[in-house]
């Protein structure tokens, strides 16, 4: 199981961001390297824009009435993840359908959505659009966010000084 919350085989979770950049936070994730992601990341990337099908049951883990249940705001950020998998567990168990969280990459607190199901694809859902990981949307990472995508530097665009 690699994600946060997700349940075990067969089982399966979806991850859902409410906003482009908070999406390619989540993507980008630690992977940044002092502000810096090469644009070959989202080269082969897309978003998509989904419309979820049907009303979810969901545990709201961004609610102060979750804190009586002994959920707090690090349950999206702790790693590694065994205990935030360990509450999906067991809120799937609680015959939740899903849960809202805070996204672990994004400081402005964007939530996120986690709904469980099977594990695989929905067939059955509407595809929803694809959205290009455009120039806009990258530059709007540096606009929003002060994180710079460039382009890695082929060798031969590269001038080696001789220090000796």
């Amino acid at each position: 199981m690699l994600g946060r919350f997700d349940l075990p085989a067969p089982r399966g979770t979806c991850y859902l961001a409410g906003d482009p950049i908070a999406a390619l936070l989540e993507v980008v994730g630690a992977d940044r390297e002092g502000g810096i992601v090469a644009a070959e990341f989202f080269a082969e990337r897309r978003l998509r824009e989904l419309q979820v099908p049907r009303d979810y049951t969901m545990a709201d883990l961004t609610s102060r009435k979750a804190a009586g249940f002994g959920i707090t705001s690090e349950i999206g950020t702790i790693v590694p993840y065994e205990a935030p998998q360990a509450w999906a567990a067991k809120l799937r168990a609680a015959r939740f359908e899903g849960l809202v969280y805070w996204l672990r990459h994004d400081p402005s607190r964007s939530v996120g959505w986690a709904l469980f199901g099977k594990e695989g694809e929905r067939k059955s859902w509407r595809r929803g659009r694809e959205i290009p990981i455009s120039s806009v949307l990258l530059k709007r990472l540096w606009t929003d966010c002060r994180i710079a995508v460039v382009r890695v530097p082929a060798a031969a665009d590269l001038t080696i000084l001789d220090e000796a």
